[in-house]
């Protein structure tokens, strides 16, 4: 079951001649996941992504970051914001611009009041405060999406290539063909095949996880990137009921059987049918690598999900969250000190108003505490405090939608390019993926494959490539960074190179050479 921390509601003597006024609406428990419902299969299936930074999950730590912003903005520290402190809040939109290293009061309007108090006392609470920011899709691990343009182009060249007949079918013995029909494409002589080697000025994979999507909202307007997406992000709210109607219309909408009576609400009521955690520490991950339910992180360092025709493998990444935020702090101290003309560690009016203190000026009208209309150095540091508690639940998942392409199933490392590993293994690939019909190929039954990296902020390497394993001689002589050292990377004597391949297959990997790293 998943667990839920529900808000607490203070139990009070109530005097017996008070009338009962009418029920206010609450903030709603939340979960301590992010949860994806896969709406594909032939029942639902959720998915739960526990992320932990220092041993909390991510959640948790928004429930810190939720109680600090209403603290900074409540002056007068009555436990209450009224209009006056209210609409110094940032929008939603400035605190999801920390993913890419903006600081929280320069973009998008104050929220009004009247949508952040529940109860209609005239004042937001802090509970009040950390439910608006929910329900505008903050306090948990974000998902951002993109999809690839070149699938489709990319398996009509590979065809193209590997059907050396022209009979319009491609079999196992032409499949086998491939590192040697492919080898002209080596334009750059890596020994590997690329996307562009394969469609000319091909960027690979050619999209980013800029699309926020989140969970859907009752009556939202249709999204195209979202409604084209075969899992729908629950919403962290639990009381939330909207994304069942919009599941179901999903699934009507790719011609799908309806689910039986109630199981989408079951979905989310019973255990998840894959539950992954990935723990963050530091500034860093812990361990390094996503850790599956029994706490065991794959060999790979990937998690795959696979059900129907989709295919989902997620892969951890420290993420770059860390350098932008470290540096608008440095930026910033930098810039107070140059416009602090009378070095006495605040700046008046006349200095926010010079040209060096910059962007100090629109700062100073969210970080002057006191309301004296300077900006003090204490002022700046807790503002950038403020800063840096925002940003340390930034974890972000983004996925990235490359549909049912050839190219990227036999690229088994997703590293962006077919090495000769895997060209050599590409029919055992499609067999295990049950694309081969009758001894053909068979392009239909392409499973669907969505590459997902979870990191803080965004993450530093495209989603689905691999950390690459093996001892610092061989890491050093993979040139083109494939996994494998051939013969033409190795930079020992021949006979050396022959001792080592114990498979005998002209190709060095990370066992190998660390079996030759033990003796």
């Amino acid at each position: 079951m998943n667990r839920v921390i529900f808000v607490a509601l203070v139990g009070a003597a109530v005097l017996c001649a008070a009338p009962a006024g009418p029920a206010q609406p609450a903030p709603s428990p939340r979960a301590d996941a992010l949860e994806l419902l896969f709406i594909g299969g032939e029942t639902p299936a959720r998915l739960e992504l526990r992320a932990e930074i220092d041993g909390r999950p991510v959640p948790a730590v928004w429930d810190d970051t939720f109680a600090k912003l209403f603290a900074y903005f409540d002056r007068d520290a009555d436990g209450a914001l009224d209009a006056t402190e209210a609409a110094r809040l940032p929008s939603a939109f400035a605190l999801r611009q920390v993913l890419w290293g903006q600081s929280t009061p320069f973009t998008g309007a104050a929220p009004p009041l009247a949508d952040i108090d529940l109860n209609g006392d005239g004042k937001a609470s802090p509970d009040e405060v950390a439910d608006f920011y929910r329900r505008a899709g903050l306090g948990g691990v974000l998902v951002g999406c993109g999809k690839a343009p070149a699938t489709d182009a990319l398996t009509d060249a590979l065809l193209k290539h590997l059907d050396t007949n022209k009979d319009g079918k491609l079999t196992e013995a032409e499949v086998k063909t491939a590192p040697d029909a492919l080898k002209a494409l080596d334009a750059n002589d890596d020994e590997l095949i690329g996307p562009g080697e394969l469609v000319e000025r091909t960027a690979y994979p050619g999209a980013l996880g800029s699309i926020l999507v989140t969970a859907p909202a009752p009556n939202g307007a249709p999204d195209a990137v979202a409604d084209a997406l075969p899992f729908v992000v629950l919403p962290l709210r639990t009381a939330d009921r909207g994304w069942e109607a919009v599941a179901a219309a999903r699934r009507a909408a790719a011609k799908r059987p309806a689910f039986a009576g109630d199981a989408l609400r079951g979905a989310r009521a019973d255990a998840p049918a894959v539950a992954w955690r990935v723990r963050f520490g530091a500034g860093k991950l812990a361990g390094g690598a996503v850790a599956a339910a029994d706490g065991k992180p794959p060999a790979s360092g990937q998690l795959v999900y696979a059900a129907g025709a989709v295919r989902l493998e997620l892969r951890s990444d420290e993420g770059k969250l860390a350098e932008p935020v470290a540096a608008a702090r440095k930026r910033y101290a930098a810039q107070f000190a140059e416009a602090d003309a009378d070095a006495n560690a605040r700046l008046d009016p006349k200095e926010l108003a010079a040209p060096k203190a910059g962007t100090l000026k629109q700062l100073a009208a969210a970080a002057d505490r006191n309301g004296d209309g300077a900006l003090s150095d204490t002022e700046l540091t807790a503002w950038l405090d403020l800063q840096d508690q925002i940003a340390r639940g930034h974890v972000l998942l983004t996925v990235i939608d490359h549909g049912a392409g050839l190219f990227e199933l036999l690229d088994a490392d997703h590293d962006g390019a077919l090495s000769v590993r895997e060209l050599r293994g590409a029919w055992d690939r499609l067999t295990a993926a049950g694309c081969v019909t009758d001894g053909r190929f068979d392009r239909a039954k392409l499973p669907r494959q969505l590459l997902a990296a979870i990191s803080r902020g965004h993450p530093k390497s495209s989603p689905g490539k691999p950390a690459r394993p093996g001892p610092a001689w061989f890491v050093a002589m993979d040139r083109n960074g494939d996994g494998d050292v051939s013969r033409r990377e190795f930079t020992g004597p021949a006979a050396v190179f022959d001792t080592l391949d114990a498979d005998k297959d002209g190709l060095l990997d990370a066992r190998e050479a660390g079996a030759a790293a033990k003796k």
